[in-house]
């Protein structure tokens, strides 16, 4: 979804981003980078999509993980060693 239609959806729900920030205890900003997949919050990205009934997946279908799980890490390390 393009992050308008997120925020839309939000209020046609009766939250804000405001809102949303207060309940999770986090600035709004971080709501707003969130939405615009700025940064990757699974715990914002999971409450915005319990809130508008849609998986994250369907809300962000493009988002890339940035984030390496330990063995990918070690994998690195041995394949740059030798």
């Amino acid at each position: 979804m393009h992050p308008e239609e997120i925020k839309a959806s939000l209020r046609i729900h009766g939250f804000t981003q405001a809102m949303l920030a207060d309940e999770l205890q986090v600035a709004q900003s971080s709501v707003h980078q969130a939405i615009c997949g700025s940064i990757r919050s699974q715990r914002i990205q999971s409450r915005i999509s319990e809130i508008l009934g849609k998986s994250v997946k369907d809300i962000w279908p493009y988002q890339v993980i940035i984030r390496r799980s330990q063995a990918q890490i070690q994998a690195q390390k041995a394949k740059a060693k030798g």
